[in-house]
C-alpha cells in the first residue's frame, strides 16, 4: 500500500506540474493547441544515456513493487501458530 501511495503522489504531482507549465504558457501567449507538444517536448531532445537512465529507473521501482506484492502473498498464506 506504502508504494501504491508513492506512485500515486508522484502522478499527482507530475500532473500539478504540467498543470503550472500549461498555465505558464497560455499566460505567455502560446496557442492553446500546442501546449501538450510544448510540455512533452523536452523529451524530444533528451540522449540515449537520459533514456537509459529514466528506463532504469522505471524499472528498479517495478522491481521494488513485485517484491512488495510477492512477500505480502508469502506472508499471508504462511498459517500463523
Amino acid at each position: 500500500m506504502k508504494q501504491l501511495k508513492q506512485i500515486l503522489v508522484s502522478f499527482v504531482i507530475a500532473a500539478g506540474l504540467m498543470g503550472m507549465i500549461g498555465f505558464l504558457d497560455l499566460v505567455m501567449g502560446t496557442e492553446p493547441r500546442k501546449l501538450i507538444w510544448k510540455a512533452i517536448n523536452p523529451f524530444k531532445v533528451m540522449e540515449a544515456a537520459e533514456y537509459i537512465i529514466i528506463v532504469f529507473f522505471g524499472i528498479s521501482i517495478m522491481i521494488k513493487i513485485l517484491r512488495y506484492y510477492i512477500k505480502k502473498k508469502k506472508n499471508s498464506n504462511q498459517p500463523s501458530n
